[in-house]
């Protein structure tokens, strides 16, 4: 082809099928740059739900306008119906304290059993201040260990004996 044959850009002839060169789509950009709409997936109507349940409404409370979350009024309104004597409001405001008050044992339940589980953390730490006096024990002379020993036991405490050692007759010895 000779240079006279080629077609310049603007002298592109639009027509039927021939959009305009400024209205086709660019070389490495999408048609449709925003892409189709997501649908609804649990997450999103989870996270819309709680959005428009906390979303400040304006309430009228006697002469007084307050602002109070769309959940709170809710709330308010359904507890005025059943103390009205309104029947499925008092049933539904029964559910409600049920399901909360089962929540709440159900919490107060998994504290109980992480603080079951701490006798291990105490059992560690008497075995720290074990560890501890016997150290200050070797430091000391005999004499300060003994008083040391006396004052464990006049408190209260067992000394750990050594395997086999004879306790009121009965012999005893720990499985390890």
């Amino acid at each position: 082809m000779r240079q006279a044959e080629k077609k310049h850009p603007n002298d592109y002839e639009a027509g039927y099928g021939k959009p305009p060169t400024h209205t086709r789509f660019r070389r490495g950009r999408s048609g449709n740059p925003g892409g189709r709409p997501r649908g609804m997936t649990a997450g999103r109507a989870t996270a819309l739900a709680l959005k428009e349940l906390y979303r400040p409404v304006t309430v009228r409370e006697g002469d007084k306008l307050i602002k109070l979350p769309a959940i709170q009024a809710v709330l308010r309104s359904k507890v005025a119906l059943a103390a009205k004597g309104n029947g499925p409001a008092q049933r539904a405001l029964f559910e409600i304290a049920r399901a909360i008050e089962k929540e709440l044992e159900a919490q107060k339940a998994a504290n109980d059993d992480v603080r079951a589980k701490t006798p291990m953390a105490d059992l560690e730490a008497a075995r720290r201040i074990a560890a501890a006096l016997t150290k200050v024990a070797r430091d000391k002379s005999l004499a300060g260990s003994a008083d040391l020993l006396g004052r464990a036991q006049s408190a209260g405490h067992q000394p750990i004996r050594p395997r086999g050692e004879m306790r009121a007759g009965i012999g005893v010895t720990r499985a390890c």
